[in-house]
C-alpha cells in the first residue's frame, strides 16, 4: 500500500475519495478526459495515493472496459486507495453531481435559449476546449507508453485501420493486445514496469 495512505483513518480516505471526485464532476467540464487530468492532477500530484504515471499507465484498460471513462477511472482509484468499498464512495462521487445536473437542465432544457449567442459561444469554447484536453491526455499517454518499435508499429497500423480502412476500432483494440501479449512474453519476455509495481503493491495490501 502507498505510504500516504499507511496510518490514515480509513473513514478520511473514503471521505476525501468522495470530496475530491465530487467536486471534481461538479466543476470540471469537458468529460471523461478533463476529469482524468484532475483526478491525476489531486491523486497523483497533490495526495500521492497513486505512483507518477500510473492513472495515464491504466487509462489504456480503463477505456476498453464498457462505462464512461470518469467512472472507471474513479472505480480504480478508490479500489487502489480503499478497497471494494473506497471504489464504491468514488464511483457515487463521480456520478452524483452529473446525475443532479442532468436532471435539473432536462426538467429546464424547454426553456434554454438555445439560439442565444452567448450560449452557442459558451458551447463552442467547452468543445475547444475539450480538443485541447484530449490532446494533452495524448501527449502524456505518448511519452509514458510508446517507447518500442512494436509499440510504434501497432500505432501506425491503428491509425490507418481507422482512417482509412474503417475498421471496427474494437477489433483494432484486440489485434492490438494480441499483438502486446506476443511481444511482452515472447519477443522481449518480460512485463512493464508498471505491471510488476502494481503486482507488489496489491501483495502488500493482501
Amino acid at each position: 500500500m502507498n505510504s500516504q495512505l499507511t496510518g490514515q483513518p480509513r473513514g478520511k480516505v473514503l471521505w476525501l475519495l468522495f470530496y475530491h471526485f465530487f467536486k471534481i464532476a461538479l466543476f470540471v467540464v469537458g468529460g471523461g478526459y478533463a476529469i482524468l487530468l484532475a483526478a491525476e492532477e489531486i491523486f497523483v500530484k497533490r495526495l500521492h495515493w497513486l505512483k507518477d504515471g500510473e492513472l495515464m499507465d491504466m487509462l489504456a484498460i480503463i477505456q476498453t472496459i464498457p462505462g464512461l471513462l470518469a467512472g472507471n477511472a474513479a472505480i480504480y482509484v478508490g479500489y487502489r486507495a480503499a478497497g471494494r468499498l473506497g471504489a464504491l464512495v468514488a464511483l457515487t462521487g463521480v456520478a452524483l453531481p452529473s446525475f443532479l445536473v442532468i436532471t435539473v437542465v432536462a426538467m429546464g432544457f424547454s426553456w434554454i435559449p438555445m439560439e442565444n449567442g452567448y450560449i452557442q459561444g459558451a458551447f463552442v469554447g467547452v468543445r475547444t476546449a475539450l480538443a485541447g484536453l484530449m490532446l494533452v491526455t495524448l501527449i502524456r499517454m505518448w511519452n509514458k507508453t510508446v517507447h518500442d518499435w512494436i509499440q510504434y508499429l501497432i500505432v501506425l497500423a491503428c491509425f490507418i485501420g481507422v482512417v482509412f480502412l474503417h475498421w471496427n476500432p474494437g477489433l483494432l483494440l484486440v489485434g492490438a493486445m494480441a499483438l502486446g501479449v506476443v511481444y511482452c512474453m515472447g519477443i522481449c519476455d518480460k512485463l512493464p514496469a508498471a505491471a510488476t509495481e502494481l503486482d507488489h503493491d496489491t501483495e502488500d495490501r493482501q
